[in-house]
C-alpha cells in the first residue's frame, strides 16, 4: 500500500468512507455481515472494508482506493483528501514572520505546543466555558486533543494543518433516536472547534482594537471560547522570535452545515502584550459560561409536600445519550410535566455540574421552556457566572 494510503488508513475510518459515498448518491447494495459492504453508483461498483485489524485490510483498502480513483478520475491522494474534507474540521495554523523554508526548532516547538494548548482549551470551552481551568483537566477535553492529528507542513509561511475527524453518531436504543434526528446537535468534535474559531475571534476583537477592553468585555467572551489557557498558548506563538502573526483559516467539513461564525482570524505580535493581560485577569476572576441542554423529559419525581420537583432529562452529551437530573419550581415542572405528556421537547439554561463519578447535576436554571425549533445542544450563553468563593 502507498504512503497516502497508509495515511487514510491511519486518519480515516471506512464509515467515513461510507458516508462520503451516501452523500454523492451512492447506494449499498450488499454486505458480507460486519466485513465488508459494497456500494454502487450508476455505472461503478466498489467494495468497502470495515475490519481495519483484519489481515488482508491494507490490501482491500488500497484496492477500494484504487476504484474509487478510477471513478472520480482522480489519485488516490485526491479521493482520500475528498473524504476528509467531507468528514473532518481542519484548522491550519500559519505562522508568519521571518520564516523562508525553515523555522528555528525552538520556535517550532513553541508554535506545536501552542496549537495542541489552543485545541485543548477550546474543547474544555466546549463542555464547560469557564475563564481559567488549572490542573481541573476533564479526560474528554484530552482525550480530543490527543485524538485530532496533524497534517504535513507546506512551503512558505510555517502552517500546521490540525484535521479534527467528526463522528457517525448512532442512537443506541430506540427512546434516543429523537435526539439524534430532531435535534441539531453538533458532534463534541465540531462543538470544540467552534469553540476554536469563536474564541480566537473574540480575542482578535478584544486585542485589534482602538482602545483597551474593558473587564465586562473581558469577562463576556468567556462564553465565545476565551480562557487564560488560550490566551497564554496564542501568546507563546507570538513571542517566538521568528514569528510576527499567526493565521488560522478553517475549512469546516462538509458533512454538517457550515456555521455561522468566521472561519479565518488573523492576530499580530503587538498584540500578545494584551492577550497576557487578558489572561491574568482570567485567571484571577473565576467565570463560568451558563449552558443550555434540550432534550425531552423522561421521569418525573416530586413529593405531596414538596416546593421543588426533581426531573431526569434524557439529553446528548459527549456524542452520547445521558440523563441529566435538574430541580424546577412548580411552574417550569409543569412545563416538564406538559412535555413528558406530549412527547415534546424542552430546553434549560443554567449551571451543568460535572463531578467525576457521580450523574450529570443541572442548577441555577433561569430558563425552562418547550421548545419548538431547536437550536442546538449545549450551547453557550455570553452571561458570565461568578462562583461564591
Amino acid at each position: 500500500m502507498t504512503d497516502t494510503a497508509n495515511l487514510g488508513a491511519q486518519t480515516l475510518m471506512p464509515v467515513d468512507v461510507t458516508e462520503w459515498l451516501r452523500f454523492h448518491g451512492w447506494k449499498q447494495t450488499a454486505s458480507l455481515g460486519e466485513v465488508a459492504q459494497r456500494w454502487q453508483n450508476h455505472a461503478t461498483g466498489v467494495v468497502v472494508p470495515l475490519v481495519t485489524r483484519a489481515p488482508d485490510f491494507s490490501l482491500r483498502w488500497s484496492e477500494m482506493l484504487n476504484r474509487l480513483a478510477e471513478s472520480f478520475r482522480t489519485d488516490t491522494a485526491g479521493v482520500l483528501l475528498a473524504v476528509a474534507k467531507a468528514g473532518s474540521d481542519i484548522a491550519e495554523f500559519r505562522a508568519s514572520g521571518q520564516i523562508d523554508d525553515s523555522l528555528p526548532l525552538g520556535d517550532a516547538s513553541t508554535l506545536i505546543d501552542s496549537v495542541r494548548r489552543s485545541i485543548q482549551a477550546s474543547a474544555n470551552s466546549a463542555l464547560q466555558p469557564r475563564s481559567y481551568y488549572g490542573h481541573s483537566l476533564p479526560d474528554a477535553a484530552r482525550d480530543h486533543a490527543n485524538g485530532v492529528r496533524m497534517g504535513q507542513t507546506r512551503h512558505g509561511s510555517y502552517v500546521i494543518p490540525v484535521i479534527s475527524r467528526l463522528p457517525i453518531l448512532q442512537p443506541e436504543n430506540a427512546d434516543d433516536a429523537v435526539l439524534f434526528t430532531d435535534v441539531a446537535y453538533q458532534p463534541f468534535a465540531r462543538s470544540a472547534m467552534l469553540k476554536l474559531s469563536e474564541g480566537l475571534s473574540a480575542l482578535r476583537d478584544l486585542t485589534h482594537g482602538a482602545t483597551a477592553p474593558k473587564a465586562s468585555q473581558i469577562t463576556e467572551a468567556v462564553g465565545a471560547g476565551v480562557s487564560s489557557e488560550l490566551c497564554e498558548a496564542i501568546a507563546n506563538t507570538l513571542e517566538a522570535e521568528s514569528i510576527s502573526s499567526l493565521n488560522v483559516s478553517i475549512t469546516w467539513a462538509e458533512r454538517l452545515p457550515t456555521p455561522p461564525t468566521s472561519s479565518t482570524v488573523g492576530l499580530d505580535s503587538e498584540a500578545a502584550t494584551l492577550l497576557r493581560h487578558i489572561g491574568s485577569v482570567l485567571r484571577g476572576e473565576p467565570i463560568i459560561g451558563r449552558q443550555t441542554v434540550v432534550g425531552y423529559v423522561k421521569r418525573l419525581d416530586r413529593g405531596e409536600d414538596e416546593e421543588l420537583g426533581r426531573i431526569t432529562l434524557r439529553t446528548l452529551d459527549l456524542d452520547k445519550a445521558r440523563n441529566i437530573t435538574i430541580d424546577l419550581n412548580d411552574a417550569d415542572y409543569h412545563i416538564a410535566g406538559e412535555a413528558n405528556t406530549e412527547r415534546r421537547m424542552v430546553a434549560a439554561t443554567g449551571m451543568l455540574h460535572r463531578e467525576p463519578g457521580r450523574a450529570l447535576r443541572f442548577t441555577e436554571v433561569d430558563d425552562f421552556h418547550l421548545v419548538s425549533e431547536i437550536p442546538g445542544l449545549f450551547s453557550h450563553d455570553l452571561l458570565p457566572y461568578r462562583p461564591n468563593t
